[in-house]
């Protein structure tokens, strides 16, 4: 996740929005701008409550998000509340939080089911005690949301024979909207996100350059550096913009007139030296965004991106800066194919992506899982459960949980959770 959380809130948003959902998250470690963004959502919705507590073990000391630990004393101020409907992880099956959550559940609330967020679209062997971790909790948890085909593909592969519904990440279709107006301008490539090898930076500056096209470019990274050369060879032709706020950004995709994600796939050694873990896209949610905005997207051949585009976008061989600057060439020549990609990923973002689409899969999942579906699917109301459980990963982490608000009033009974 990086220096990007925005796409949870939006998440929390969309279920904190529904009249027949409260939840509680529990975030360890998390950017002042991320705890912001929860204190500005527990205040708008009473049915959302957010506690942030400190890490024992954080991914800047182990060097992986898998090795992050929350304090126990935090966890069993969780458990002193009433037992939530059903408990989600967004974090993968290996990681020590997970396994804490798990335990958790074993031990005070053993009824209750648990689903589980899966993004791996890579088999990675991790060193011990981390498979036996993976493999207890692919016994333990009822159901898993793998974000795309590959991620699933994943889970079979290491032994995960349980439910699976494949559950995307999601854009927030009413901050990203089309701009109403555009000045006219030279054609713009855009990028989004941290500027680091594996996104293929380097391939990305040599391809504007080849094209002869201006380039916006959003983000921080160890490659600023090479961005603020190009940006001093070109001159008023490259643009270098920091991390952006969240609501700043549909209006710098509308300045792009094509968003790009050059990944190429690297292998990563800051656990342990002897073990590799390639760095392969696993989504790409920057492209849903400039979907939602009405930009066409462009982007590699390597892990998710192909799929997230689907025919809403084109592709090139990752690392062939020759081959990104064909492409990005085909949208400034060809008015009619921009247009017709820019209607395709609208509608891919609204019909695909959603986050209240999403969110409404999620609910309905839930609700099977815990047992409050009709038999048409409808979900009947529960009187006084409350939630607890849901892990944001890769870095700034969070567990939460998530139940169905009944006739009593959301979330009551968690005036007694203590603050951190």
């Amino acid at each position: 996740m990086g220096k990007r959380t925005e796409h949870w809130i939006s998440l929390f948003a969309a279920l904190a929005a529904r009249p027949d959902v409260s939840f509680t998250i529990l975030a360890a470690d998390v950017s002042d701008t991320t705890r912001r963004d929860l204190d500005r959502l527990s205040q708008r919705w009473s049915r959302l409550r957010c506690h942030v507590v400190p890490h024992r073990w954080s991914e800047d000391r182990t060097g992986h998000m898998a090795s992050v630990l929350f304090p126990r004393d935090s966890l069993r101020a969780l458990a002193r509340d009433q037992p939530p409907d059903v408990i989600h992880v967004i974090g993968e099956a290996a990681y020590l939080s997970t396994w804490q959550i798990l335990r958790l559940r074993r031990r005070y609330w053993p009824d209750v089911p648990v689903t589980l967020y899966a993004a791996q679209n890579v088999v990675i062997r991790f060193p011990l005690p981390f498979p036996l971790i993976e493999r207890y909790a692919y016994r333990a948890v009822d159901h898993i949301f793998p974000i795309t085909p590959a991620a699933l593909n994943v889970l079979r592969v290491k032994g995960y024979r349980g439910r699976a519904s494949l559950v995307p990440l999601g854009v927030d279709t009413l901050a990203f909207q089309p701009a109403a107006t555009t000045a006219p301008r030279p054609f713009t490539a855009g990028f989004v996100g941290r500027l680091e090898p594996h996104k293929g930076i380097g391939d990305l500056l040599c391809a504007a350059e080849l094209l002869d096209c201006d380039l916006l470019v959003v983000g921080d990274g160890s490659m600023r550096a090479d961005v603020e050369l190009a940006a001093a060879r070109r001159p008023g032709r490259v643009t270098l913009r920091g991390w952006a706020d969240h609501g700043a950004l549909p209006g710098l995709l509308a300045r792009m007139d094509a968003l790009v994600l050059p990944s190429i796939e690297l292998v990563q050694r800051n656990v342990v030296p002897w073990i590799g873990i390639p760095l392969r896209e696993q989504f790409g949610r920057v492209l849903v965004e400039a979907m939602a905005c009405g930009v066409p997207v462009v982007g590699s051949d390597v892990g998710e991106i192909p799929w997230v585009i689907g025919s809403a976008g084109l592709t090139f061989p990752a690392h062939n800066a020759t081959a990104l600057a064909d492409q990005l060439g085909r949208l400034r020549d060809d008015p009619a194919l921009a247009r017709d990609l820019a209607v395709r990923g609208l509608t891919r973002a609204a019909t695909e992506f959603g986050w209240d689409r999403i969110g409404e899969q999620m609910c309905r999942i839930w609700a099977g899982e815990a047992g409050l579906a009709g038999p048409a699917g409808d979900v009947r109301p529960i009187r006084d459960r409350v939630g607890a459980g849901e892990q944001i990963g890769t870095g700034r982490h969070a567990a939460a949980s998530l139940a169905r608000q009944g006739t009593l009033p959301a979330a009551a009974d968690l005036a007694r959770w203590p603050s951190p």
